[in-house]
């Protein structure tokens, strides 16, 4: 993910969170006393100045907006449906894609959680830093599961070609061991080639597939581990050794993958 893109989801994280705690039923509920308040409020009760039930309904309203956005479980549940809506999982026709994609989701919306608890307020920056580089593993997760869902609808249509490939280039050879004209064998030799070649570029695609889905799937699960052994530090291991080394597996992690996708593209050219 580019960096400017990592910045807009950060915003868009951020912005969620906000909205999340904005429109809760208890600041529908505040808003509205505070209008009522403001607006009938003096005259039945006139020691009480209207601006006074405005300012009650602002140190209301405020309160419960720290007390929204310091939630974890509201910051958890507003980046969820912001990774979702950004993403959409249901389009992936493929169940356990979907569950992977799912299961990515969660680390990184525990994380949001984490930042929101107290015990972590020392290493909020860090936990920060970490969910940003989650950004990127997500973006790249999703764009790999997008290559896999769509190649697994084409996969038998592709290996039924590739088996239709053989048969031909055993016909082919036949023809080719009774033919004695040589603009034909020319010919059959170059359907030969090209029907090799073919059946060559969907092996490798098949197999580059393969091995995609493995990737996947032990991306999800470093996802997990590294999570884990985030919620394992504390204050005293941020300088050290321990932080750098988590931060530089999520590093090497993400390239990995963003070549993973390169090559699956490279392959989809050479298919078509």
């Amino acid at each position: 993910m580019s960096h400017n893109s990592r910045e807009s989801l950060e915003k868009r994280a951020q912005r969620a969170i906000l909205q999340k705690a904005f429109f809760r039923w208890e600041s529908a509920v505040i808003l509205s006393l505070t209008v009522l308040l403001t607006l009938f409020g003096p005259d039945i009760i006139p020691i009480i100045p209207w601006w006074g039930y405005l300012l009650g309904g602002v140190v209301a309203e405020t309160a419960m907006l720290y007390s929204s956005l310091t939630d974890p479980q509201t910051g958890q549940q507003a980046v969820a449906e912001m990774l979702r809506s950004e993403f959409q999982p249901e389009r992936l026709r493929n169940e356990k894609l979907q569950q992977q994609i799912e299961q990515a989701f969660t680390y990184r919306t525990r994380i949001t959680a984490e930042m929101s608890d107290g015990r972590y307020s020392a290493m909020r920056d860090e936990l920060q830093s970490i969910a940003d580089q989650f950004d990127d593993w997500i973006e790249d997760i999703y764009d790999l599961a997008v290559r896999l869902d769509r190649y697994l609808i084409e996969r038998d249509r592709l290996l039924q070609n590739r088996d239709s490939a053989a048969k031909r280039i055993l016909q082919l050879q036949r023809q080719l061991s009774a033919e004695d004209n040589a603009a034909v064998i020319t010919d059959i030799k170059t359907n030969i080639e090209s029907k090799e070649r073919q059946i060559d570029t969907i092996e490798r695609l098949d197999n580059a597939m393969e091995r995609a889905q493995l990737r996947l799937e032990n991306t999800v699960t470093t996802m997990g581990t590294i999570y884990t052994q985030t919620m394992l530090l504390d204050a005293k291991d941020i300088d050290s050794s321990r932080y750098k080394r988590l931060q530089h597996e999520i590093t090497e992690e993400v390239h990995e993958l963003e070549d993973v996708l390169v090559a699956m593209d490279d392959l989809y050219s050479s298919n078509s």
